[in-house]
């Protein structure tokens, strides 16, 4: 009867130590990763920088998913970390919103005067995430008041320091829409060429079209196992997750993101604001 009051203890013991672990590692992937927001610095080199535009700074976030685990806090955060790097341009891949989380009219106003508030020396660019276009008139209205351009095809000419100009085009969620590219390079111009997508899918159609891409969408598959790589898997994210990938003659950035989607954790995937800086 002793042996058997001692296995039980024992038991006991294992079970309540595994159910303390479990409820510490969900706290940890819910409420405190969630927040550590992070920058991930990246030196661009590429032979088609004009000279002036060496410590040409961008700042590069996505995927803000704003009220599921991205709020106001978290927000004001990102624009202060934005800030802190005084770029010279701005880039947002998308999703702002989340298809499950209603926003009032105050939340609304905050994203306006959050996004207003980020700085950039030159402009402020962004795309439409597949979330975003199920609220397009909200999105147009928050970007346009905060002085963000939207691209969805078009392509715009940077200048910095001298009359040797660089070139940004972007386009909208490939989820949600058949993307038009037909407008978006510059095919009569040898200058360095940058695109701003939400999925990296658009890889397929624009690889040695343009010489960066910009990106979001995956949230880096939101928990990460060692030897798997994230578990969440987006439609065209292909087989990109987050970070630096040279596909031909293509450099592609994939933004991990600051919120969450669906399943509302991070592990080993810390919210993270991208800055790039040229370098000739």
């Amino acid at each position: 009867m002793e042996k058997t009051n001692k296995k039980f203890n024992i038991i006991t013991k294992i079970i309540i130590i595994l159910v303390l672990l479990i409820v510490l590692v969900y706290c940890w992937m819910h409420f405190v990763e969630t927040k550590l927001i992070v920058v991930k610095d990246y030196i661009l080199i590429n032979e088609k920088i004009p000279k002036a535009f060496n410590g040409f700074t961008i700042a590069h976030f996505s995927d803000i998913h704003f009220g599921r685990t991205t709020n106001e806090q978290e927000v004001n955060k990102v624009v202060d970390k934005i800030n802190e790097m005084k770029p010279d341009i701005v880039l947002f891949s998308g999703d702002l919103f989340d298809p499950y989380i209603n926003l009032s009219d105050d939340n609304i106003n905050f994203l306006k005067d959050a996004f207003k508030n980020i700085n950039a020396n030159i402009k402020k660019y962004a795309v439409y995430g597949d979330h975003d276009l199920e609220n397009k008139e909200k999105y147009d209205d928050i970007l346009n008041y905060a002085n963000f351009e939207l691209l969805n095809g078009e392509n715009k000419t940077i200048y910095y320091n001298d009359n040797n100009p660089i070139y940004i085009s972007g386009i909208g969620s490939i989820t949600k829409n058949t993307p038009d590219y037909s407008k978006a390079f510059k095919k009569d111009k040898d200058g360095l060429q940058l695109f701003l997508s939400h999925e990296p899918g658009v890889i397929i159609d624009v690889k040695n079209e343009t010489d960066f891409i910009f990106s979001g969408h995956t949230l880096g598959g939101l928990i990460r196992l060692p030897f798997i790589g994230g578990i969440k898997k987006n439609q065209n994210s292909l087989s990109f997750e987050k970070g630096k990938y040279l596909e031909g003659k293509t450099t592609l950035f994939v933004n991990n993101g600051i919120g969450t989607e669906d399943i509302s954790l991070r592990l080993f995937n810390y919210p993270t604001i991208y800055c790039y800086r040229f370098q000739v």
